[in-house]
Formats: structure tokens, C-alpha cells, sequence
């Protein structure tokens, strides 16, 4: 058996890496997910736009804290709002604010603090013509489904959704 052959009959659609961010600060795991196209193109399974799209999170601009810091509010609310966790309100309270008081966030900058990178899916299709990058967080307040937030060709989009979002709604 040669290299080709084991290549082309070996499942090799996942990776695994860690590299720094800059604008997370630390280390962060990424998933490469190939495309079956690339599988079978044993030469290309890196395509180019596979790399500038890994590129689009380690140059993720500093002007998308702010909206990132909003969305991530956004869900924590959300999720405050239609989850009972179980927290006692005090006088006066309502459940959504106990959630958010037992949660310590009371504003954007709390929820971005509080809601950690998990890690970051790269997955190429050749059959999108974008390039996109998906930010997994499992914050406190939703550590089942967690909250995903999309770059498409290195810009922050103003999305949420939980992992394993739908990408080419936004192709």
C-alpha cells in the first residue's frame, strides 16, 4: 500500500492544534475539519483558502470586542430569561436578574469576562464561496449547548447560536 492509498482510504476529516491568540490571549484548541473534495486530492487536503481562513482568527481585529462583548451579553440574557437554574430571587427580584446576579454579570463586560473561549471550528467546503470561523464558548450559563459566534471572511458577524450552527445561511 502506498502513501496515496492510505491517504485516500484513511478518514482523515479532522485535526487538532493549538495556537496563541492574540486577542483571546492564550492558548486555543482548533478543530480543522477538511473537505471530501480535499480527502480525495490527497495534494490540496490544506487548501489555500483553508489557510486564510485559520489566518482570519489569529488577525481577529480588536474592533470585534465590542460587538463580541454584545452578543455574548445578549445570550446571557437570553439564556437567563428562558432557563430556571434554580436560583432563590431575592425581594424584589425577578428570576432573570437572580440568574444573572448568582452569575456575577450585571453588563457586556461581565458576560465576556465570564464566557471563556472553548475552542474554535475551522471547516472548509468547497461548496461555500466564504470563509468561515466559528468561536465555541460554554459559558456558566449555558454549558450544554454552549454559544457560537460566526466570522465570515475574518469579520464578526451579529449572530449567536449554539454550537453546531447552520453556516450556510450565511454563504
Amino acid at each position: 500500500m502506498t502513501r496515496e492509498d492510505i491517504l485516500l482510504n484513511s478518514i482523515w476529516t479532522a485535526g487538532k492544534m493549538m495556537v496563541y491568540s492574540k486577542f483571546f490571549e492564550e492558548e486555543v484548541e482548533l478543530s480543522l475539519l477538511t473537505s471530501d473534495f480535499n480527502l480525495k486530492n490527497t495534494k490540496h487536503i490544506i487548501s489555500e483558502k483553508f489557510v486564510k481562513t485559520l489566518n482570519d482568527f489569529l488577525n481577529l481585529l480588536e474592533d470585534s470586542k465590542s460587538l463580541m462583548k454584545q452578543l455574548l451579553y445578549k445570550h446571557c440574557v437570553a439564556c437567563c430569561e428562558n432557563i430556571s437554574y434554580g436560583f432563590d430571587p431575592l425581594e424584589g427580584e425577578s428570576e432573570t436578574q437572580a440568574n444573572l446576579r448568582e452569575f456575577g454579570i450585571s453588563n457586556e463586560g461581565d458576560a465576556f469576562e465570564k464566557a471563556s473561549l472553548h475552542h474554535v471550528v475551522i471547516e472548509e467546503n468547497e461548496l461555500r464561496n466564504n470563509r468561515f470561523v466559528r468561536l465555541v464558548f460554554y459559558p456558566e450559563w449555558e454549558n450544554e449547548h454552549g454559544c457560537e459566534l460566526i466570522l465570515k471572511n475574518g469579520v464578526l458577524l451579529d449572530h449567536y447560536g449554539e454550537s453546531g450552527t447552520y453556516l450556510g445561511q450565511f454563504d
